[in-house]
């Protein structure tokens, strides 16, 4: 399963409490590794196997969903005050990694399928290529009944996902009257019944973020909010809850719109409990920032080193690390466990956001041109016709 963004691809949390903001950052952090190790110990032929620690894939991508929602609230009431400088930011940090990947996952795909062909079995599927980065440059390779992979790349579903969630947020938050009615409705109508499944749970970050600015709890009801998702996680892998829920969920729709139809909406009912429990977990890490702060300091260094290029971990790793396997496989170097092919997940991920997702501010020009091209056309127009 894939994922989502601080979410996935959102800046650092400047401006909040330091030990939040830093252990914001870390989160998003971890939960961009859980997913990589979930994906890399799937494959069987890198040395992989599941373990307690590699089975939260889809989890952490809920995390990022609830992150995303609480970083995106208070981007847009401190930083991005104006609906322009909203879509600037959102479309030039979106843009300088997901398109990039896309191209990277074909020509990675190639290579490693000339390689070690039976790496990408049940990965790679027919149709236009066109067709799919088409979809995926425009975020609608899960708009309705459509749910295309693109090639190898599972993850990327969750970004079509956040990119509809930005475009609801700003109509809701930007605009009043029937303007944020048509708006709204028209980013909730291309993006379809899947998406919006999973938008509460997006909302809850928003929701925290704006209650956390009037609100606080104590240390003691803090921590125990902050160590919750523990147990609910506990309880969802003990007891099989996910898979319980998920059973009812296709016995009420039938088991074909329930797996098809649903896509990765389908475990609606026990990702919007994680959800719940991870909004408490935001609440419980505010009361406990000044604790954080201390606590995390000595590794603030390298944990925003690393956060800094961890959207393109996330969005890059499963070509990235397919790719390393039929490299290393074809070269006979040992895989040592799948550990060889993590570090050179890592190797390739660092070199292509270097190149892309750290350059991101010299896409910003061009994006404000197009989103201000309409305005100058029209403007150009009005002063060609001449007055009666």
């Amino acid at each position: 399963m894939g994922n989502a963004e601080l979410a996935m691809n959102d800046a650092p949390v400047a401006g909040i409490a330091p030990g939040l903001s830093l252990y914001l950052e870390l989160l998003r952090l971890l939960a961009a590794s859980e997913v990589v190790l979930f994906h890399l110990n799937g494959f069987a032929l890198l040395g992989g196997h599941r373990a307690a620690w590699n089975m939260f894939g889809h989890e952490a991508v809920v995390v990022f969903f609830v992150l995303s929602g609480f970083v995106i609230a208070f981007a847009a009431e401190t930083r991005e005050r104006t609906p322009k400088a909203y879509l600037i930011s959102r479309l030039t940090r979106i843009y300088s990694v997901a398109v990039p990947c896309l191209l990277a996952t074909l020509l990675f795909d190639r290579i490693g399928q000339a390689l070690v062909p039976q790496l990408y079995d049940g990965l790679i599927t027919d149709g236009s290529a066109l067709v799919r980065l088409v979809l995926g440059s425009l975020f609608l390779n899960e708009s309705w009944s459509v749910s295309a992979q693109m090639f190898s790349n599972t993850p990327y579903w969750s970004i079509a996902y956040e990119f509809w969630y930005y475009m609801i947020f700003a109509g809701l938050f930007y605009f009043r009257g029937w303007v944020r009615v048509m708006l709204t409705a028209l980013a909730c109508l291309i993006a379809g019944y899947k998406v919006l499944l999973l938008f509460p749970i997006w909302a809850l970050g928003w929701g925290v973020y704006r209650w956390s600015q009037t609100y606080k709890v104590g240390p003691v009801l803090g921590l125990a909010l902050f160590l919750q998702p523990a147990v609910v996680l506990f309880f969802d892998d003990s007891q099989g809850w996910t898979r319980q829920a998920g059973e009812w969920l296709a016995s009420v729709m039938g088991q074909e719109a329930w797996r098809d139809g649903l896509s990765w909406s389908r475990y609606v009912l026990t990702d919007t409990l994680l959800g719940l429990s991870m909004a408490g977990h935001f609440i419980g890490a505010a009361a406990l920032a000044p604790w954080l702060e201390k606590v995390l300091r000595p590794v603030a260094a390298p944990v925003k080193w690393l956060t800094a290029r961890s959207f393109t971990l996330y969005l890059l790793h499963q070509p990235a690390m397919l790719l390393a396997g039929a490299v290393l496989i074809g070269l006979g170097i040992p895989l040592l466990g799948s550990w060889s092919v993590f570090a050179a997940t890592w190797g390739i991920v660092l070199v292509v956001a270097q190149v892309f997702e750290l350059q991101k501010h010299r896409l910003k020009p061009l994006v404000r041109w197009l989103l201000e091209l309409p305005e100058k056309l029209l403007a150009a127009r009005n002063t060609a016709v001449p007055a009666e």
